[in-house]
């Protein structure tokens, strides 16, 4: 991090605070405080009123608002911050260097890595026992702690962005102030780099595209922090934000990925579908708190091609039954209903019995007892098809991270007689509580 001569102390709490995952930007959300050995300064003003006049610790009890951190920094070579007096973080701030040729009234973030704490998590005790839930689908809080994150804003470093918001802790007067930006852009400075990217010298940008692709089919909207993740976990050289927002604004590139169904917004790639018939706005917080299911990198670049689905033994089961007792050796006409069973499940918010029914409605089955071995294969698929409002995990998945939490569709075998055909009055074995005749039976 370097930041322009004369920074306040306040300015150095706001830089901690925007480059970390704590969420005290403009308004304290938790106070700070910074000790020397001859004062103890914090943002905490009902402290600092109590304190007025005397010593606190036995130390002096100043203000952030007015005190530089330079000569302190000078003097001692660090500072301790102290933030959320009940979870006690702790971060010790050194000074490593001071340049003359730094152009601009505020800091940048020159390196970083990981994933830093997030507000509330309990301190350093807390933080590791989160991080033991939240790397354990297997965990009974898993998807609690999953979603709790997610709303307190748990994301990896994103240098890109940190700078962009770093430029609002402005403090310093520099020529830069004095340029139309609108018209002028930093071509390449030794600590901020390029505003301008050149996008011809990008690698990978087709194999972007192809994740861009592969991640709308999969999840229907994915928010650009879960894409980098996603992808630079996968792939080298990595991207930064600024580097795929670059690739996406780009008219080739944002027109491609429209002819494959998938539209640039500013927060999300999202599927053409969820923006004709929902809305990306109104999906994502239905979503929201659930795992993203993220398989191997040659798995995940299949979703790229057109009506691929992850295919199981359930499905299997079903097409050797349907081969068996309707088509025979007609291979197309058995792979097309089977795309077709596969592409309505996967429709957000579908109803299930529904689908069962009318799937059903295309035969004729000699008995009660081979309509309700149907309906008992056509529901376990049901339960292990990807789906996008599960963000490509199945019910199933969700099921088994937390039992009492989620229910998957009811798989139970109906009460038949063998042998025995249903009659055009009792119920429809399909569970939609009409009777056979008004039902399948139709």
């Amino acid at each position: 991090m370097i930041l322009p001569a004369g920074a306040t102390f306040n300015r150095l709490h706001e830089t901690i605070q925007y480059t970390t995952n704590f969420q005290s930007y403009f308004e304290p959300y938790h106070f700070f405080a910074i000790q020397t050995e001859e004062f103890f300064s914090t943002n905490n003003e009902a402290l600092i009123e109590e304190y007025k006049g005397r010593k606190f610790a036995g130390k002096t009890l100043k203000s952030p608002t007015h005190m530089k951190i330079d000569k302190y920094l000078e003097q001692h070579g660090h500072l301790l911050y102290e933030y959320d007096f009940g979870d006690d973080w702790r971060i010790r701030v050194e000074l490593e260097d001071t340049v003359e040729d730094y152009y601009f009234g505020y800091p940048t973030l020159l390196d970083g890595d990981g994933t830093a704490p997030p507000e509330d998590v309990g301190g350093p005790p807390g933080y590791e026992k989160f991080l033991s839930v939240y790397h354990d689908p297997t965990h009974p809080n898993y998807l609690r702690m999953y979603a709790w994150a997610e709303r307190q804003d748990y994301l990896p470093l994103d240098m890109d962005k940190i700078n962009d918001r770093l430029k609002f802790v402005k403090y310093k007067k520099t020529e830069w102030q004095h340029i139309v930006h609108d018209k002028y852009f930093v071509l390449s400075d030794k600590y901020r780099g390029a505003d301008y990217i050149d996008i011809d010298a990008l690698p990978n940008k087709d194999l972007i595209i192809q994740y861009a692709e592969a991640c709308a089919r999969l999840y229907g909207v994915i928010e650009y922090p879960k894409f980098l993740e996603i992808y630079n976990s996968q792939n080298k050289p990595t991207i930064s934000s600024g580097e795929l927002h670059a690739i996406l604004k780009d008219h080739h590139y944002a027109n491609l990925l429209q002819q494959k169904h998938v539209y640039v917004h500013s927060k999300a790639l999202v599927h053409e579908t969820i923006e004709w018939f929902e809305g990306h706005e109104k999906f994502l917080p239905e979503v929201a708190g659930k795992p993203y299911y993220v398989p191997e990198r040659e798995e995940l670049l299949h979703y790229s091609e057109d009506l691929y689905y992850e295919k199981t033994v359930y499905q299997e089961k079903l097409a050797k039954m349907l081969a068996r007792d309707f088509f025979g050796s007609n291979k197309d006409k058995l792979q097309q209903e089977m795309d077709d069973l596969i592409d309505y499940l996967q429709v957000v918010h579908v109803n299930v019995q529904k689908v069962i029914q009318d799937f059903l409605k295309g035969f004729e089955f000699k008995d009660m007892k081979q309509l309700n071995e149907y309906v008992q294969a056509i529901s376990m698929i049901a339960n292990t098809t990807r789906l996008w409002e599960n963000r490509g995990h199945t019910s199933d998945e969700l099921f088994r991270m937390e039992r009492h939490h989620l229910k998957p569709i009811p798989v139970t075998p109906f009460n038949v007689i063998d042998g025995g055909k249903v009659g055009r009055n009792d119920s429809c074995p399909c569970g939609s509580g009409k009777k056979y005749k008004k039902c399948c039976g139709k």
